[in-house]
């Protein structure tokens, strides 16, 4: 697009140009000249020919005459030097045109580029809008966020390494709650109230070998397995005599 604009504007300028020159630089100009001096050329030799002539048969042109041819080619020789000028000031116009458009050109490809580079942009903007309008509507509402942070801070534990604000020489504890669990409330938790976990495969202390359970011993089952169950005398089964009979009186 900014091409054909540019071919177009050039053809148009250098079109215009051309026809003034056309009319500056026309054959009128090349007979205005040479019109006078083909004049005076005659009128010359018209005089030679009647000054050499021995018998006086050619007349001498007229003083006139050669006044007249004079003024004609004054006016010729005005023309002429007007004709440079206008020819010198076009030729300037004419480099001036060149240099314009040479910026002109320069001015379209940067607009080009910047079109490119905007279109890039904008690409990138309507992408990026579209991740916002997604992450809105994906979005979590920070009340859910804080309810459920307040729901797991009983079941949470600080990191191991984290100092003990109860030890003297600690900051003191806030004065109100926050919306999220803070390091008190999580030493408090469940988790934080179990032991602290060992290495892995470790299950008690290296060097020292498990010691085992002693039953007790009770003196009324002495000498009973204690993995049997207890041994007692059966009772005897009470037997009921149920009268379903309904109909006595048969």
């Amino acid at each position: 697009m900014y091409a054909d604009t540019g071919n177009q504007s050039q053809n148009i300028l250098f079109s215009s140009f051309a026809h003034n020159v056309d009319n500056l630089s026309s054959p009128s100009m090349t007979d205005a000249l040479l019109a006078p001096i083909n004049e005076l050329q005659a009128l010359a030799q018209s005089l030679f020919q009647s000054v050499s002539s021995t018998q006086k048969t050619i007349p001498p042109p007229p003083i006139s005459a050669f006044l007249s041819i004079d003024a004609s080619l004054a006016s010729a020789v005005k023309q002429a030097r007007e004709h440079q000028v206008k020819q010198r000031k076009i030729e300037r116009l004419k480099d001036e045109i060149l240099e314009l458009e040479r910026r002109w050109r320069t001015i379209v490809q940067e607009l080009e580029e910047g079109r490119r580079d905007l279109e890039t942009i904008l690409a990138e903007g309507e992408e990026r809008v579209k991740g916002i309008e997604a992450a809105k509507v994906a979005s979590i509402p920070y009340p859910e966020l804080l309810a459920y942070a307040q729901s797991i801070s009983a079941f949470t534990s600080a990191p191991p390494h984290m100092p003990d604000l109860g030890l003297p020489g600690q900051p003191p504890p806030p004065l109100f709650f926050p919306p999220f669990p803070n390091e008190e409330k999580m030493r408090r938790g469940h988790m934080g109230a179990e032991e602290p976990l060992g290495l892995l495969g470790e299950t008690h202390e290296v060097g020292k070998a498990p010691t085992p359970l002693r039953s007790v011993e009770l003196p009324h089952l002495a000498g009973a397995n204690p993995y049997r169950p207890e041994h007692r005398a059966p009772q005897q089964l009470q037997m009921f005599d149920f009268d379903l009979d309904l109909n006595p009186d048969l």
